[in-house]
């Protein structure tokens, strides 16, 4: 997820703009210019749009049909763009979205097609894994597909390492001395920001998983509370580590990650396995960086990995909805998948399916020596509204991320948990 996306709230002049310059450009969510035999996409990643035409191209020779995409280049926007069009007949056919509690919130609105025949269809040909099944469903129906399959991981600078004389760490202690030696030899070991407004989550995200997978999975589903002594003990960690210099500031601007990367100006980020695409596309080669999955905090643990998935829906009201529909019958299609990935540079959800990216299968090699626990990301992991404040409430913490600071953060957190948890199960 590329975004830039600040959570001061989006004004209604401001989505009324944005639906206004969608209906004349690009970005558009209108279905007016679909040319014959295509149907229209609308999505927030400008990168991926080559790589829809591309599948596109693969659909048609497969029996669906080629991809029209638009793009609405803010990720806030989008989601205002997408919760409007779908209520009325100016809908793209299929729309960009995201698994686990984003879709289930979109799917109960009445936005999406049903597509648990595409799913079930995929199943059976081996194209997608049944296990993953529930991040894709609403009340036992299934309303979306896997855009692709990300693992969070650590990219690391290959150069830096070898002027500091480190290795990929195998051990949280090994992790940390590294750190200690990347930030002596005058490198920011971490990038982290909360610039962004969600990429506040990230190092809450991984430090907790890495902590106890366990209760992460219980905390994402409301049956942990973020004032338990896990929490506590994972922002502890994250304080610490804070203290310690580890992160670039918190002020950080996102968009400057991938060239401070590619600089040695930071070491290590940890990030989606979506990213790969931005640093091969500047030019960077497997000999300039590499990626390795964050030890767990205790060395006796089972190894766990967050995992992320992007969504393609088709929208209940599509101007071509038998045309889509049949689209995503072979959407999975391992010779659809293939030219999807090899472009995108990330790995695909049909096991079949192997990239051809080297700094990929390094990292598809370690989950398959390793068999981790695959954990939902963050932001699909809980209610929407849940997520959206917990990162402005995490955010915050970044600009003061002292150890006195950890309980009013928890404490905010949880309050917002128990007010949220209420309005989903009410329906609200």
């Amino acid at each position: 997820m590329r975004i830039s996306l600040k959570w001061a709230g989006v004004t209604a002049a401001a989505v009324t703009l944005s639906l206004a310059l969608g209906a004349c450009t690009p970005g558009s969510s209108s279905t007016k210019d679909a040319g014959s035999g295509s149907i229209t996409l609308n999505g927030d990643r400008s990168d991926f749009v080559a790589a829809y035409k591309i599948a596109g191209d693969a659909l048609s020779k497969v029996g669906g049909s080629t991809i029209d995409p638009r793009n609405v280049p803010s990720t806030e926007n989008y989601q205002q763009v997408i919760r409007s069009s779908l209520q009325t007949n100016s809908t793209t056919d299929l729309v960009k979205w995201w698994n686990g509690y984003r879709l289930q919130d979109l799917a109960r609105s009445g936005g999406l097609e049903d597509l648990t025949t595409q799913w079930n269809d995929a199943v059976q040909k081996g194209w997608v894994s049944p296990e993953t099944k529930d991040s894709f469903s609403y009340d036992g129906k299934v309303y979306g597909l896997p855009l692709y399959k990300s693992y969070w991981v650590m990219f690391y600078n290959k150069k830096v390492f070898d002027k500091v004389g480190i290795k990929p760490p195998t051990t949280w202690a090994e992790f940390m001395s590294n750190n200690d030696k990347i930030k002596t030899a005058g490198v920011a070991p971490l990038f982290s920001t909360q610039e962004a407004g969600w990429t506040s989550f990230i190092w809450f995200e991984e430090i907790l998983s890495k902590l106890d997978p366990d209760f992460y999975a219980k905390l994402m589903k409301g049956d942990a509370k973020y004032t338990d002594p896990t929490a506590q003990k994972a922002m502890a960690i994250w304080s610490d580590m804070s203290a310690k210099g580890y992160f670039t500031p918190a002020d950080t601007a996102w968009d400057s990650e991938p060239s401070l990367f590619q600089k040695g100006t930071v070491a290590q980020v940890p990030m989606g396995t979506w990213r790969n695409g931005t640093f091969t596309s500047n030019g960077m080669t497997s000999q300039d960086y590499g990626a390795y999955v964050l030890p767990m905090v205790d060395p006796g643990a089972k190894q766990s990995v967050i995992v992320e998935s992007g969504v393609i829906s088709v929208a209940a009201k599509a101007p071509h909805k038998d045309q889509a529909l049949k689209t995503m019958d072979e959407w999975l299609n391992p010779d659809v998948q293939t030219p999807w990935v090899n472009k995108i540079k990330d790995t695909s959800a049909n096991p079949k399916v192997i990239t051809d990216d080297p700094t990929l299968k390094s990292v598809t090699d370690q989950v398959a020596n390793t068999k981790p626990t695959e954990l939902n990301r963050y932001w699909e992991a809980s209610p929407p509204a849940l997520i959206e404040g917990g990162v402005q409430i995490l955010a915050s913490f970044m600009v003061n991320p002292s150890q006195s600071n950890i309980a009013p953060t928890l404490d905010k957190l949880q309050s917002l948990a128990d007010s949220e948890w209420a309005k989903w199960k009410a329906g609200k």
